[in-house]
C-alpha cells in the first residue's frame, strides 16, 4: 500500500465514527447513563459536521457539473428510493407479526403514505435520517454550482456569485422547512470548508500528511480548552443540525476543532487493525447504517427490555445493530440486479445479465452514458 493511499484512511475511519456516535442517541437507554449522556452532549457537535466536512474534502472537481450530478443520483438518490421501498416492505411485515388485530388498509396504509411523504418533502415516518442523506445530495449539488460559478469569466462570475450567496442568505434566514432546502446553507458552509482546507493543505501543508504532524495535537488541546470555558461561562452548547440549532461564530469553531480532533485520534485508531477494519468498514456501509439502524432498533424494543438499566444487553444491542447493518451491505451487495438499487453502478462489478439489463430500452434512458464509460473503465 502507498503511503498516500494509507494516509486517506483516516479519512474512512472518521466517516466510520461520525456514523457510529449519529446512531447512538436513538435509543432511548441513552436516558439511563449519565455518562453516556454527557459524552453525548461532548460529541453532538462533532459527529455529523465531520461527515461534511470530509464529504466536502474528498470531492472532486474534475467532473462537469452535469456528470457530477448524474453521479450523486447515482450514488445517493437512487440508493434513498431502494431504501425507502425496502424499509416500506419491511414496515409492513413487521407490523404483520406484532400486531394483535391486521387490517389490510392499516398494511396498505404504508405504501398510499409514500406519495404524502414525497409531496411534503419528508420521509420522517419511514426514517428520521433520510434528511441527512437528502440535505448532503443538496449541499454538495450546491458546492459544485458554486465551483462553476466561480469559474466564469468575469464580470459574470461576479455577478452570479453574488446572486448565489444572497440566495443562500435568505434560505438561512427564513429556514422554510420545503424538501431539505433548509439545510442547504449549513451543509454548503461545512462541505466549502473541507473542500478549502484540502486546496489549502494541497499548497501549503505538504497535503494528507499535516494530519499526521505534531500540528495537529493543537485541536484536541483547543476543543476540549474551549468546551470547558463554555460551561465555565454557562454558555449553552445548543447544537443540532437535524433541529437547525447551530451558529456562524462560536459554535461553527467549536464543531471545526471537534473535527479535527476526531482526525488526529484516527492517526492512532488506524494502528490499531481491529477498530481500523471496524470504523472503515462503518463509513462503507455508512447509508445501510443510517438506512436500517432505526427499524432494527425498533425490533429490538419488541424482543427486549431497553429501559431498564443493563448495560452489557445495551451495548450487546447497539453495537449488534451496526454489525448487521453492515452484513446487510456486504450480503446486498452480492445479489444480482436488486444491488443496482442500492450501490452506485461504478462500484460493482456487473454480470453480463444485468449490463444488459441495464441497456435495455427502457432502463438504459435513466442511466447516463458516462456512467456506464465510468464503470467500464474501472
Amino acid at each position: 500500500m502507498k503511503e498516500n493511499d494509507k494516509r486517506i484512511q483516516i479519512f474512512d475511519i472518521a466517516k466510520g465514527i461520525s456514523i457510529v456516535l449519529m446512531t447512538i442517541g436513538r435509543y432511548d437507554f441513552t436516558a439511563i447513563y449519565p455518562y453516556l449522556m454527557e459524552f453525548q452532549n461532548i460529541v453532538m457537535v462533532l459527529k455529523m459536521p465531520t461527515f461534511i466536512f470530509i464529504s466536502g474534502y474528498l470531492l472532486s472537481n474534475r467532473l462537469s457539473f452535469k456528470h457530477f450530478l448524474h453521479h450523486k443520483i447515482d450514488g445517493l438518490i437512487k440508493p434513498l428510493i431502494s431504501f425507502i421501498l425496502s424499509l416500506t416492505v419491511l414496515k409492513i411485515i413487521f407490523y404483520v407479526l406484532v400486531s394483535d388485530v391486521v387490517t389490510f388498509k392499516d398494511a396498505f396504509g404504508y405504501i398510499i403514505n409514500l406519495g404524502r411523504y414525497v409531496y411534503n418533502g419528508s420521509f420522517d415516518a419511514i426514517n428520521v435520517s433520510f434528511w441527512f442523506i437528502m440535505a448532503l445530495f443538496l449541499g454538495q449539488i450546491t458546492l459544485k454550482g458554486f465551483l462553476e460559478i466561480k469559474e466564469f469569466n468575469k464580470p459574470k462570475n461576479y455577478i452570479f456569485l453574488t446572486v448565489f450567496f444572497l440566495v443562500l442568505i435568505v434560505l438561512n434566514t427564513i429556514q422554510i422547512k420545503l424538501h431539505w432546502t433548509q439545510y442547504i446553507p449549513i451543509f454548503f458552509t461545512y462541505l466549502l470548508l473541507g473542500y478549502s482546507f484540502k486546496e489549502i493543505s494541497t499548497r501549503y501543508l505538504n497535503g494528507t500528511s499535516f494530519f499526521y504532524s505534531n500540528k495537529m495535537l493543537v485541536f484536541p488541546i483547543l476543543f476540549f480548552v474551549s468546551q470547558f470555558m463554555l460551561h465555565r461561562f454557562n454558555v449553552k452548547i445548543d447544537f443540532n443540525l437535524a433541529g437547525l440549532h447551530y451558529n456562524y461564530h462560536y459554535l461553527l469553531i467549536l464543531s471545526l476543532l471537534g473535527v479535527f480532533t476526531v482526525l488526529y485520534l484516527c492517526r492512532y485508531i488506524e494502528k490499531i487493525p481491529f477498530l481500523n477494519s471496524f470504523f472503515v468498514y462503518c463509513s462503507r456501509a455508512s447509508f445501510f447504517i443510517l438506512a436500517y439502524h432505526i427499524f432494527i432498533k425498533d425490533v429490538y424494543v419488541v424482543l427486549f427490555d431497553l429501559k431498564s438499566y443493563n448495560p452489557l444487553l445495551h451495548t450487546f444491542l447497539f453495537f449488534s445493530n451496526i454489525i448487521i447493518c453492515c452484513l446487510i451491505y456486504r450480503f446486498l451487495k452480492k445479489v444480482p440486479f436488486v444491488r443496482i438499487g442500492f450501490y452506485p453502478i461504478k462500484t460493482i462489478a456487473l454480470n453480463d445479465a444485468e449490463i444488459e439489463f441495464l441497456k435495455s430500452k427502457y432502463i438504459n434512458r435513466f442511466i447516463p452514458e458516462e456512467i456506464f464509460l465510468d464503470h467500464a473503465t474501472r
